[in-house]
């Protein structure tokens, strides 16, 4: 048996419950075979294998437990934030930040802005990359909150607004087929 599947059955077997528990054990675990303490991540990407070849039984609150930033969801909806591509801004707001290929009043170190630069500001791959992040978080992705954001939406040409919304729609339509 390998070292994750190990971990998983330590967990399931301990019964832990809390996140103060779950530290505890990562780092006993950590320090047991000598590996750097496992994240919420990757524990939670093993477990899910383990469950999809049968070799565990599912558990609801193991899944709530290793969840990250568990608030993102709580109340069972998932904001997936879309970024428009640059296009220019008629304002001339003293307050707004302006940089080279981001739409003004974004900054590039924005997580939503850094996906957005990453799949070439392509609305469908936006919102793919993004619930398939936070499945992989251990997120809920049943229940979704579309932000477009970036520039001033009114000044795009129709086409684009039109096209760039149905795209979002398609992706997270789709996701599903996809992606799992």
């Amino acid at each position: 048996m390998k070292i994750p599947e190990v971990i998983i059955k330590h967990l399931l077997k301990n019964k832990i419950k809390t996140q103060a528990d779950l530290a505890t054990f990562k780092r006993k675990v950590g320090k047991k075979y000598r590996i750097l303490c496992p994240s919420n991540v990757d524990l939670l990407e093993i477990y899910h294998k383990l469950v999809g070849k049968k070799r565990i039984e599912p558990l609801k609150n193991i899944e709530k437990l290793l969840r990250t930033r568990p608030i993102r969801s709580l109340s069972g909806i998932v904001n997936v934030s879309v970024l428009t591509k640059p296009y220019p801004c008629p304002g001339k707001c003293i307050y707004c930040p302006s940089q080279k290929g981001i739409p003004k009043s974004y900054l590039k170190g924005e997580p939503a802005v850094q996906r957005a630069i990453l799949t070439n500001f392509n609305p469908y791959l936006q919102v793919q990359t993004r619930l398939k992040s936070l499945e992989k978080t251990g997120h809920p992705i049943d229940k979704i909150e579309l932000r477009i954001i970036g520039g001033t939406w009114s000044y795009y040409p129709k086409q684009y607004q039109t096209w760039f919304v149905k795209r979002c729609f398609k992706a997270a339509n789709e996701y599903e087929k996809n992606e799992k």
